[in-house]
């Protein structure tokens, strides 16, 4: 009897560790993007020293850098979502850059171009095309909201949003550790990859 307890007692703490272990990981989750470029005047030559602004529509949330001496700068950490790009330098106009989306986990390259100007004059750019990446050679998609209520996934498993992105199909279940946090998981090739080496998660 005092064995029977022991091993339920056993059982009982591994469970709670688990699910303490899997929220700690589902916090680590942050849906955030990286935006990097360079500044540069009508003759290609960089501009140091520039001040580049995004501000997301929004919130009006505001992140600030400064090019550097070959006119690069980043700004990492970025909340997705809508944004725009301004650039401000001493002796140019100021450039600015709408219609710019940010989605999870990208990498944005934002180049500008100043001319030759006061800083009160503007030079206002439209962002119709998308983004290119320029940092990664993932495949990546981000599944918005309509295609998840829309598609007719087989018994609502979400995990079937994997495949719609390309490169991946369902593997028959092994018996091999999972590292995925969704109870009904299906475990996924990716690239002709290993199932037991592709980790997601649901957030």
């Amino acid at each position: 009897m005092l064995n029977v307890k022991r091993d339920y007692l056993v059982v009982l703490l591994s469970i709670t560790l688990s699910v303490l272990m899997a929220a700690g990981c589902y916090g680590q989750a942050v849906a955030v993007a990286e935006v990097h470029g360079q500044v540069s005047d009508a003759s290609h030559s960089a501009v140091p020293g520039a001040q580049v602004k995004m501000i997301q529509t929004a919130t009006q949330y505001v992140r600030v850098a400064t090019t550097g001496a070959d006119g690069t700068y980043s700004l990492p950490n970025l909340p997705v979502g809508p944004y725009t790009l301004e650039v401000a330098a001493t002796g140019f106009k100021t450039y600015v850059q709408s219609g710019i989306i940010l989605q999870v986990g990208s990498s944005i390259q934002l180049n500008a171009a100043l001319q030759v100007g006061s800083v009160t004059e503007n030079i206002q750019v439209t962002a119709s095309a998308n983004m290119v990446e320029t940092r990664s050679n993932s495949v990546a998609q981000v599944i918005d909201e309509r295609r998840i209520t829309e598609l007719p996934l087989n018994g609502r498993q979400a995990t079937d949003l994997i495949v719609i992105s390309g490169g991946a199909t369902p593997t028959p279940p092994a018996n091999m550790t999972s590292s995925k946090n969704y109870p009904s998981s299906t475990t996924m090739s990716v690239a002709g990859g290993q199932g037991n080496a592709t980790n997601w998660l649901c957030t």
